[in-house]
């Protein structure tokens, strides 16, 4: 029968870790005060380890070590053990991300819808999916935490096709809702991670049969490249790429101006669209310097026949600036805010509502 405790023993990589420690109730152990340890259940675990790494930084998280034992905190063989003490993180992600699991297992994504303005003609023009998660415990989850979530448990791939299949049935049903006739039929972005749309040709095989058979025309979705991790193979991506091109799918590049490399995609892929990032955007209408950006690059992209969308649109003088600068689309809570259901009202019956 085990009669020593269970404990859980940090090693902290820093003051403000065990300052940290302190506060979650660990003590110093009395023969090597720089470790820390708190008697636990096995019941307990789960929860300690969730507070720890909500009080850590994720540096601190990866540099600090960790055991569980029931060695008596006297005991050589304590020390011992520490010698192949893992990085506190590899523990903290499991739990801290479970919930994630959990998204995956149940299928548990739903899409928010944000509108797209043609800046010209005042309409509805597309819609951009936004990736949410509500889990069984009523926890929900955006778009980035989800990306943030799958980055860290190594599972972008598996989220990228769930998210992707999920996406193709919701807008299937937004179309036999709200659009019955192929004239009035919008795009939709789809945000999609590169890393993840490679080296798995047989997922987007099924993906563009699952469009057909959905009875969306591949000419709506629009494939928007975001780019969160280092791209593994820029060969392998622009091989996809074209592929996907010849099925008749679009793309978009994110961020354009926020980041070298999705710079270097618009030169790469020449994409259908770009979409200016929203550090650009933000206060175009009052700086010299980003009206003159704003104006090569659209010059730019109308020469090579790129689409350009403004994200990020939060002001009336910005959306004017924009419009009059020439600005194909824009997009940004200035315009609508991302809705369950997607919005139809036209540009002016916006400005108009607000007005009110």
């Amino acid at each position: 029968m085990l009669t020593s405790p269970l404990k859980l023993i940090i090693h902290p990589n820093d003051l403000d870790a065990s300052h940290c420690l302190h506060r979650l109730g660990f003590k110093s152990v009395p023969s090597v005060p720089q470790l820390f340890y708190a008697a636990v259940e096995g019941s307990q675990l789960s929860r300690l380890f969730l507070q720890v790494s909500q009080a850590f930084s994720d540096s601190s998280l990866t540099r600090s070590r960790y055991c569980i034992t029931r060695s008596p905190l006297d005991s050589p063989a304590l020390l011992v053990e520490f010698l192949d003490a893992p990085s506190l993180s590899t523990i903290t992600d499991s739990v801290k991300y479970a919930w994630f699991l959990q998204v995956l297992a149940k299928q548990q994504l739903f899409f928010n819808y944000q509108p797209i303005f043609d800046l010209q003609q005042g309409q509805v023009v597309a819609y951009e999916c936004l990736a949410r998660a509500l889990t069984d415990q009523g926890q929900s989850f955006n778009g980035q935490q989800l990306i943030d979530a799958a980055l860290c448990m190594d599972l972008t791939r598996e989220f990228d096709e769930l998210a992707r299949a999920s996406c193709f049935q919701a807008i299937a049903q937004v179309l036999a809702a709200h659009f019955t006739t192929p004239q009035n039929r919008p795009w939709f972005f789809i945000n999609v991670l590169p890393n993840a749309i490679t080296g798995d040709f047989q997922s987007l095989e099924h993906s563009f049969q699952q469009v057909l058979d959905l009875g969306v025309s591949p000419q709506q979705i629009v494939f928007e490249l975001t780019e969160v991790e280092v791209l593994a193979s820029q060969l392998e991506l622009r091989q996809v790429v074209a592929e996907l091109r010849r099925w008749g799918f679009r793309f978009a590049i994110d961020d354009l101006c926020g980041s070298v490399s999705t710079d270097h995609f618009f030169l790469e892929f020449r994409p259908d669209v770009i979409k200016l990032d929203r550090q650009l955007i933000a206060g175009c209408s009052r700086y010299h310097l980003k009206q003159i950006l704003l104006k090569s690059l659209l010059q730019s992209a109308h020469e090579l026949g790129v689409t350009v969308l403004a994200e990020g649109l939060e002001t009336i003088e910005d959306i004017d600036f924009c419009r009059e600068l020439g600005v194909d689309y824009g997009q940004g809570f200035g315009l609508a805010l991302p809705e369950r259901t997607p919005r139809l009202k036209s540009l002016e019956s916006l400005k108009f509502s607000n007005a009110g």
